[in-house]
């Protein structure tokens, strides 16, 4: 008598350990009352206990027991080499920035000093094309002024040598 064909799929997993709980329960109550599929998950079992491995020997023992610690010994040397790596990279990658930042922008660092009164609006009939490329209309401005919430750059209160308070107009282009 030969083994039931919808079960001989469910009787090699069996055999080897590898059947659900569920499916086994249902395998085990179909076994107790059919003779071939007993005979065919015997023949199973006896096939698989052919093919099992050897026991461990003391060496392969003792690698299976240091492989947790050596495995996390090697993963933490090699987290803190990355993080070396990283920092380093950083470090240039924030060197670069300041070089860079330095190099395109020649006037963000320029130390500044007592500022010496320049020449009179009166004494200086035309501009170089390079001031006036730098302007700012005063539509242009007062857009600005308003979407940034501000009061109006028309005029600065500057306190002079006496203490009193006066109205200076200027440019804007000019230091606030």
């Amino acid at each position: 008598m030969a083994a039931c064909p919808d079960q001989e799929a469910r009787l090699d997993l069996h055999a080897a350990g590898a059947l659900e709980d569920d499916d086994a329960l249902g395998l085990i109550q179909h076994l107790e009352g059919c003779e071939g599929c007993r005979r065919a998950l015997a023949a199973s079992r006896e096939v698989l206990s052919l093919v099992a491995l050897p026991p461990l020997s003391p060496q392969e023992k003792l690698e299976l027991e240091e492989l947790p610690r050596r495995t996390l010994s090697e993963w933490r040397r090699g987290a803190r080499r990355q993080g070396l790596g990283l920092r380093t990279l950083g470090a240039l990658v924030a060197t670069a920035a300041a070089v860079t930042l330095v190099l395109l922008v020649p006037g963000a660092w320029r130390v500044t000093g007592p500022e010496t009164p320049g020449p009179s609006p009166e004494a200086v009939t035309t501009r170089p094309a390079a001031e006036t490329a730098g302007e700012v209309d005063a539509e242009t401005m007062a857009a600005f002024e308003a979407w940034a919430g501000l009061e109006p750059l028309d005029a600065v209160l500057v306190e002079d040598s006496d203490g009193w308070d006066e109205d200076l107009d200027f440019d804007v282009g000019e230091t606030l």
